[in-house]
Protein backbone atom coordinates (compact mmCIF):
# COMPACT_ATOMS: atom_id res chain seq x y z
CA UNK A 1 0.00 0.00 0.00
CA UNK A 2 1.28 3.44 -0.89
CA UNK A 3 0.59 6.76 0.79
CA UNK A 4 1.21 10.25 -0.51
CA UNK A 5 3.27 11.90 2.15
CA UNK A 6 4.37 15.47 2.55
CA UNK A 7 7.92 15.48 3.80
CA UNK A 8 8.41 17.19 7.15
CA UNK A 9 11.83 17.17 8.79
CA UNK A 10 10.97 17.67 12.44
CA UNK A 11 14.60 18.02 13.46
CA UNK A 12 14.64 21.41 11.70
CA UNK A 13 11.43 22.76 13.25
CA UNK A 14 11.80 25.97 15.22
CA UNK A 15 9.21 27.70 17.38
CA UNK A 16 7.77 29.28 14.23
CA UNK A 17 5.32 27.32 12.08
CA UNK A 18 6.68 25.86 8.85
CA UNK A 19 4.49 26.87 5.94
CA UNK A 20 3.68 23.97 3.62
CA UNK A 21 1.52 24.10 0.51
CA UNK A 22 -0.99 21.27 0.40
CA UNK A 23 -1.86 22.14 -3.18
CA UNK A 24 1.61 21.64 -4.59
CA UNK A 25 1.77 19.25 -7.52
CA UNK A 26 4.60 17.10 -6.27
CA UNK A 27 4.68 14.71 -3.36
CA UNK A 28 7.19 12.15 -2.20
CA UNK A 29 5.86 8.58 -2.36
CA UNK A 30 6.91 6.10 0.29
CA UNK A 31 5.94 2.58 1.07
CA UNK A 32 3.99 2.05 4.25
CA UNK A 33 6.96 0.42 5.97
CA UNK A 34 9.14 3.42 5.12
CA UNK A 35 6.66 5.66 6.90
CA UNK A 36 6.67 3.48 10.00
CA UNK A 37 10.47 3.44 10.11
CA UNK A 38 10.61 7.23 9.75
CA UNK A 39 7.63 8.31 11.79
CA UNK A 40 9.81 10.77 13.71
CA UNK A 41 10.51 12.59 10.44
CA UNK A 42 7.20 12.40 8.58
CA UNK A 43 3.64 13.47 9.16
CA UNK A 44 1.23 11.70 6.83
CA UNK A 45 -1.17 14.11 5.16
CA UNK A 46 -2.75 12.98 1.91
CA UNK A 47 -2.04 15.26 -1.04
CA UNK A 48 -4.83 17.73 -1.94
CA UNK A 49 -7.18 16.01 0.50
CA UNK A 50 -7.58 18.73 3.13
CA UNK A 51 -10.05 21.40 2.05
CA UNK A 52 -9.35 24.01 4.76
CA UNK A 53 -7.72 27.24 3.61
CA UNK A 54 -5.94 27.59 6.95
CA UNK A 55 -4.39 24.70 8.87
CA UNK A 56 -2.32 24.59 12.04
CA UNK A 57 -1.30 21.40 13.83
CA UNK A 58 0.86 22.20 16.83
CA UNK A 59 1.69 20.55 20.12
CA UNK A 60 0.73 22.71 23.08
CA UNK A 61 3.97 24.29 24.26
CA UNK A 62 5.77 22.17 21.68
CA UNK A 63 6.69 21.73 18.06
CA UNK A 64 4.68 22.65 15.00
CA UNK A 65 3.75 19.60 12.94
CA UNK A 66 1.98 21.31 10.06
CA UNK A 67 1.07 24.86 9.11
CA UNK A 68 -0.60 26.62 6.21
CA UNK A 69 -1.57 30.32 6.11
CA UNK A 70 -1.32 30.46 9.90
CA UNK A 71 -0.62 34.19 10.30
CA UNK A 72 -3.42 35.41 8.02
CA UNK A 73 -6.31 37.03 9.88
CA UNK A 74 -9.59 35.34 8.87
CA UNK A 75 -13.22 35.39 10.05
CA UNK A 76 -13.56 32.82 12.82
CA UNK A 77 -17.34 32.56 13.36
CA UNK A 78 -18.24 30.83 16.65
CA UNK A 79 -14.63 30.11 17.59
CA UNK A 80 -15.13 33.62 19.00
CA UNK A 81 -17.09 32.02 21.84
CA UNK A 82 -13.90 30.62 23.36
CA UNK A 83 -12.76 34.14 24.22
CA UNK A 84 -16.30 35.22 25.18
CA UNK A 85 -16.65 32.24 27.50
CA UNK A 86 -13.27 32.92 29.07
CA UNK A 87 -14.20 36.54 29.83
CA UNK A 88 -17.56 35.48 31.28
CA UNK A 89 -15.75 32.85 33.36
CA UNK A 90 -13.51 35.56 34.80
CA UNK A 91 -16.07 38.26 35.60
CA UNK A 92 -19.08 36.24 36.82
CA UNK A 93 -19.62 33.68 39.56
CA UNK A 94 -20.76 30.12 38.74
CA UNK A 95 -24.17 30.56 40.38
CA UNK A 96 -24.89 34.06 39.06
CA UNK A 97 -28.35 34.07 37.48
CA UNK A 98 -29.19 35.74 34.18
CA UNK A 99 -32.66 36.33 32.72
CA UNK A 100 -33.20 36.06 28.98
CA UNK A 101 -34.56 39.25 27.42
CA UNK A 102 -35.91 39.97 23.95
CA UNK A 103 -32.60 41.25 22.57
CA UNK A 104 -30.75 38.09 23.59
CA UNK A 105 -33.51 35.80 22.32
CA UNK A 106 -33.48 37.59 18.96
CA UNK A 107 -29.86 36.71 18.25
CA UNK A 108 -29.25 34.62 15.14
CA UNK A 109 -30.13 30.94 15.56
CA UNK A 110 -32.62 29.12 17.78
CA UNK A 111 -30.32 26.85 19.79
CA UNK A 112 -31.91 25.94 23.11
CA UNK A 113 -35.34 27.41 22.41
CA UNK A 114 -34.90 29.82 25.28
CA UNK A 115 -37.73 32.23 26.06
CA UNK A 116 -38.03 35.74 27.45
CA UNK A 117 -37.91 35.63 31.24
CA UNK A 118 -36.19 32.24 31.42
CA UNK A 119 -33.47 32.09 34.10
CA UNK A 120 -30.07 30.53 33.48
CA UNK A 121 -26.90 30.34 35.57
CA UNK A 122 -23.47 31.37 34.35
CA UNK A 123 -22.32 27.78 34.06
CA UNK A 124 -25.48 26.74 32.22
CA UNK A 125 -25.00 29.63 29.80
CA UNK A 126 -21.39 28.60 29.26
CA UNK A 127 -22.50 25.04 28.56
CA UNK A 128 -25.08 26.22 26.03
CA UNK A 129 -22.53 28.51 24.38
CA UNK A 130 -19.68 26.02 24.14
CA UNK A 131 -21.45 22.68 23.66
CA UNK A 132 -24.38 23.73 21.46
CA UNK A 133 -22.93 27.09 20.30
CA UNK A 134 -25.93 29.11 21.47
CA UNK A 135 -25.69 32.73 20.36
CA UNK A 136 -28.54 33.67 22.72
CA UNK A 137 -26.71 32.38 25.80
CA UNK A 138 -23.32 33.96 25.14
CA UNK A 139 -24.95 37.26 24.14
CA UNK A 140 -26.90 37.27 27.40
CA UNK A 141 -23.67 36.87 29.37
CA UNK A 142 -22.00 39.65 27.41
CA UNK A 143 -24.93 42.05 27.68
CA UNK A 144 -25.01 41.78 31.47
CA UNK A 145 -21.66 43.59 31.58
CA UNK A 146 -22.75 46.03 28.84
CA UNK A 147 -21.98 44.75 25.39
CA UNK A 148 -19.33 47.32 24.42
CA UNK A 149 -17.50 46.84 27.71
CA UNK A 150 -17.56 43.07 27.30
CA UNK A 151 -16.20 43.16 23.74
CA UNK A 152 -13.56 45.65 24.90
CA UNK A 153 -12.47 43.13 27.55
CA UNK A 154 -12.21 40.49 24.83
CA UNK A 155 -9.89 42.69 22.78
CA UNK A 156 -7.85 43.67 25.83
CA UNK A 157 -7.33 40.03 26.67
CA UNK A 158 -6.32 39.32 23.07
CA UNK A 159 -3.61 41.97 23.37
CA UNK A 160 -2.50 40.54 26.70
CA UNK A 161 -2.17 37.11 25.06
CA UNK A 162 -0.17 38.69 22.20
CA UNK A 163 -2.84 37.76 19.67
CA UNK A 164 -1.62 40.42 17.27
CA UNK A 165 -3.84 39.50 14.33
CA UNK A 166 -7.10 39.30 16.28
CA UNK A 167 -10.02 41.70 16.62
CA UNK A 168 -13.51 41.17 18.02
CA UNK A 169 -16.64 43.24 17.39
CA UNK A 170 -19.25 40.92 18.94
CA UNK A 171 -19.29 38.05 21.47
CA UNK A 172 -21.09 35.49 19.28
CA UNK A 173 -19.01 35.38 16.09
CA UNK A 174 -21.86 36.20 13.72
CA UNK A 175 -20.00 39.25 12.41
CA UNK A 176 -17.58 38.78 9.51
CA UNK A 177 -15.38 41.37 11.26
CA UNK A 178 -14.54 38.99 14.11
CA UNK A 179 -11.14 37.88 12.86
CA UNK A 180 -8.06 36.02 14.08
CA UNK A 181 -5.14 34.08 12.68
CA UNK A 182 -4.74 30.38 13.36
CA UNK A 183 -1.59 31.13 15.33
CA UNK A 184 -3.50 33.58 17.51
CA UNK A 185 -6.14 30.93 18.13
CA UNK A 186 -3.35 28.58 19.17
CA UNK A 187 -2.18 31.20 21.70
CA UNK A 188 -5.75 31.52 22.97
CA UNK A 189 -6.08 27.74 23.29
CA UNK A 190 -2.80 27.52 25.17
CA UNK A 191 -3.79 30.25 27.62
CA UNK A 192 -7.34 29.06 28.28
CA UNK A 193 -6.26 25.45 28.74
CA UNK A 194 -3.57 26.45 31.23
CA UNK A 195 -5.62 29.07 33.13
CA UNK A 196 -9.19 27.76 32.91
CA UNK A 197 -9.25 24.16 31.65
CA UNK A 198 -12.88 23.92 32.82
CA UNK A 199 -13.88 25.78 29.67
CA UNK A 200 -12.51 23.08 27.40
CA UNK A 201 -13.80 20.36 29.73
CA UNK A 202 -17.33 21.56 28.96
CA UNK A 203 -16.77 21.01 25.25
CA UNK A 204 -16.24 17.28 25.77
CA UNK A 205 -19.91 16.84 26.73
CA UNK A 206 -22.07 15.19 24.08
CA UNK A 207 -25.23 16.74 25.46
CA UNK A 208 -26.43 18.99 28.26
CA UNK A 209 -29.79 19.55 29.95
CA UNK A 210 -30.89 23.09 30.80
CA UNK A 211 -34.30 23.77 32.35
CA UNK A 212 -35.51 20.40 31.11
CA UNK A 213 -34.28 20.91 27.53
CA UNK A 214 -31.60 18.76 25.93
CA UNK A 215 -28.93 20.50 23.83
CA UNK A 216 -26.50 18.44 21.74
CA UNK A 217 -22.91 19.09 20.85
CA UNK A 218 -22.05 20.62 17.46
CA UNK A 219 -18.92 18.45 17.34
CA UNK A 220 -20.11 15.51 15.25
CA UNK A 221 -16.80 13.66 15.70
CA UNK A 222 -17.03 13.63 19.49
CA UNK A 223 -18.98 10.35 19.89
CA UNK A 224 -16.56 8.47 17.63
CA UNK A 225 -13.35 9.93 19.09
CA UNK A 226 -14.43 10.78 22.62
CA UNK A 227 -11.35 9.12 24.12
CA UNK A 228 -8.94 11.53 22.39
CA UNK A 229 -10.89 14.82 22.53
CA UNK A 230 -9.68 17.13 25.29
CA UNK A 231 -11.60 20.08 23.89
CA UNK A 232 -13.13 21.43 20.71
CA UNK A 233 -15.19 24.26 19.23
CA UNK A 234 -16.95 24.54 15.90
CA UNK A 235 -17.95 27.61 13.94
CA UNK A 236 -19.66 28.52 10.71
CA UNK A 237 -20.72 31.59 8.77
CA UNK A 238 -20.81 32.05 5.00
CA UNK A 239 -17.85 34.45 5.26
CA UNK A 240 -15.80 32.21 7.58
CA UNK A 241 -16.70 28.87 6.04
CA UNK A 242 -16.54 25.81 8.29
CA UNK A 243 -14.17 26.26 11.24
CA UNK A 244 -12.97 23.71 13.77
CA UNK A 245 -10.59 23.94 16.71
CA UNK A 246 -9.53 20.82 18.61
CA UNK A 247 -7.28 19.75 21.46
CA UNK A 248 -6.36 16.09 21.06
CA UNK A 249 -4.45 13.63 23.23
CA UNK A 250 -3.41 10.18 22.08
CA UNK A 251 -1.99 7.55 24.40
CA UNK A 252 1.62 8.33 23.45
CA UNK A 253 1.30 11.97 22.41
CA UNK A 254 1.45 15.36 24.09
CA UNK A 255 -1.59 17.63 23.85
CA UNK A 256 -2.08 18.70 20.22
CA UNK A 257 -3.95 21.76 18.97
CA UNK A 258 -5.54 21.45 15.51
CA UNK A 259 -7.09 24.53 13.90
CA UNK A 260 -8.99 24.55 10.61
CA UNK A 261 -10.42 27.74 9.09
CA UNK A 262 -12.55 28.13 5.97
CA UNK A 263 -12.94 24.42 5.40
CA UNK A 264 -15.38 22.96 2.91
CA UNK A 265 -15.85 19.87 5.11
CA UNK A 266 -14.35 20.39 8.56
CA UNK A 267 -15.24 16.98 9.97
CA UNK A 268 -13.79 15.12 7.00
CA UNK A 269 -10.64 17.27 7.19
CA UNK A 270 -10.39 16.73 10.94
CA UNK A 271 -10.84 12.98 10.72
CA UNK A 272 -8.04 12.67 8.17
CA UNK A 273 -5.76 14.64 10.45
CA UNK A 274 -6.77 12.56 13.48
CA UNK A 275 -5.90 9.36 11.61
CA UNK A 276 -2.57 10.81 10.46
CA UNK A 277 -1.68 11.90 14.00
CA UNK A 278 -2.61 8.49 15.38
CA UNK A 279 -0.13 6.88 12.99
CA UNK A 280 2.50 9.54 13.68
CA UNK A 281 2.37 9.06 17.45
CA UNK A 282 2.10 5.29 17.24
CA UNK A 283 -1.48 5.07 18.40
Amino acid sequence: MFFLILFLNLSKISDQPIILNLNQNKAVVFQEEDFVKNRESFLLIEQNNISAEVILIKELNGKTLFAKNTFISKPIASLTKLMSAYIAYLIYKPDDIFIFDEESINQEGQVGNFYIGEPISRDQALQASLVASSNDAIYLLAKKNYLKNFVSLMNQKAKEFKMNNTYFVDPTGVSKDNKASAYDLYLLTEKIYSLAPEIFNLTTLEKITINGKILWTTNLLLPKYKNIFVGAKTGFTYEAGECFLMILKFEKSPFINVILLNSKDRFSDAEKIIKALKVYYGG
